[in-house]
């Protein structure tokens, strides 16, 4: 759940810093009047996606929509979403906000995918090493007759049930985590 949390937070803040960015580069600059807020939010982030270095032209080639263009300003971007609209080929740009927002949408999904997977690494690390751990007895022979401890906890003798309980639980922790 923290891990989402922090998936959660690290992605709001990379909108809003991106977000922030398109909305004070000159290059950016909307006519208020043409698009709604959430609309131009779309635009913006759909833009910034093909203009993966923000310098401010984006390649649009192969995106129906923008047929037989090759890179647009943002503006330029802008009025041709608009031009489409105006057309009558309202479906088409809607079928292109909707297809944006389905890449943006799979972009996250892989993020939390990449968090998930890093904290299960770094939580196998800690994991096995104990697991492992818990194998290592240390033989005593200088005393009649010989006996081992655990390593880790000299209080625990090897030979004893409760190692051996605890020695079923290991085997059984090394099947789930280290090799699971």
């Amino acid at each position: 759940m923290s891990l989402y949390g922090l998936e959660v937070a690290f992605r709001r803040h990379k909108i809003n810093k991106l977000d922030s960015i398109l909305r004070n580069d000159k290059r950016y600059s909307t006519p208020e009047d043409l698009f709604s807020k959430r609309e131009l939010r779309v635009f913006r982030r759909t833009f910034s996606y093909f203009d993966h270095d923000l310098i401010g032209s984006a390649d649009v080639s192969h995106i129906p929509l923008f047929q037989g263009k090759s890179k647009l300003l943002f503006s330029v971007y802008l009025h041709n979403i608009h031009q489409a609209r105006l057309e009558g080929r309202q479906a088409e740009v809607s079928k292109f906000i909707k297809d944006a927002e389905t890449q943006a949408n799979a972009r996250q999904g892989d993020s939390i995918f990449f968090f998930l997977l890093l904290f299960s690494f770094i939580i196998l690390i800690g994991t096995s090493s104990t697991i492992f751990e818990y194998f290592q007895c240390e033989a005593f022979e200088e005393v009649e007759p010989a006996v081992s401890y655990l390593v880790r906890d000299y209080s625990l003798n090897c030979a004893s049930s409760r190692y051996m309980i605890y020695v079923v639980y290991a085997v059984a922790m090394l099947f789930v985590y280290p090799l699971g």
